[in-house]
């Protein structure tokens, strides 16, 4: 997610849900100089993001960041429309969910998201301009990246090239295999007409 994060520039008032303090994903992300961030964590602010109003004020925000939230609010579509309330014309949101990951409560774990239950979620809050893109590689890429956690670093580091290996050579042979097993997705999403790429 990091990486891909590379190619996107964040600015203006930026409403951050579910961050924490001082996320990786900042160090990754072009910024222009006229950045303000409001974090929300539902943690420290005491409020519910599945059933309380996000305390900004309507069209007032300019970016919003969604990283590794949605999977653990059980009433997404309140907080997709939420998001799209506080959004300006012209303004985007950034955000991404695991799909072939571990099971990780914060307190809560609940969904998977596929690409197509994004699109239906964004699109029934009153999105029109959505753009998903499938991160990860193969099977035994996803493999790895789900056991990484629990070995200890010195065998994860010795085991990567031979799991990235199998798993570039895999992709080789059945290319198409890559759409089967993302490791989430990241999303882009307009509160415009203007297309997104």
């Amino acid at each position: 997610m990091n990486l891909e994060l590379k190619n996107y520039s964040i600015g203006g008032k930026v409403l951050d849900i579910g961050g924490g303090k001082k996320p990786s994903y900042y160090s990754f992300l072009k910024k222009y100089d006229n950045m303000e961030v409001v974090n929300i964590d539902a943690k420290s602010m005491q409020i519910d993001l599945e059933k309380d109003k996000l305390p900004v004020d309507n069209g007032s925000i300019d970016n919003v960041l969604m990283f590794n939230i949605l999977e653990h609010i059980y009433n997404h579509n309140f907080l997709a429309s939420e998001v799209y309330r506080v959004l300006k014309q012209n303004g985007q949101v950034l955000g991404f969910v695991p799909f072939l990951v571990n099971y990780h409560p914060d307190p809560h774990d609940y969904f998977r998201y596929t690409k197509e239950a994004l699109e239906k979620i964004f699109y029934q809050a009153g999105f029109k301009e959505i753009y998903i893109k499938r991160i990860g590689k193969g099977p035994i890429a996803v493999n790895y990246n789900n056991i990484v956690l629990s070995l200890p670093k010195i065998v994860s580091v010795i085991i990567f090239p031979i799991y990235y290996c199998l798993d570039w050579l895999i992709v080789k042979l059945k290319p198409k295999i890559v759409e089967r097993y993302p490791l989430g997705y990241m999303f882009k999403l307009s509160k415009s007409g203007k297309e997104i790429n």
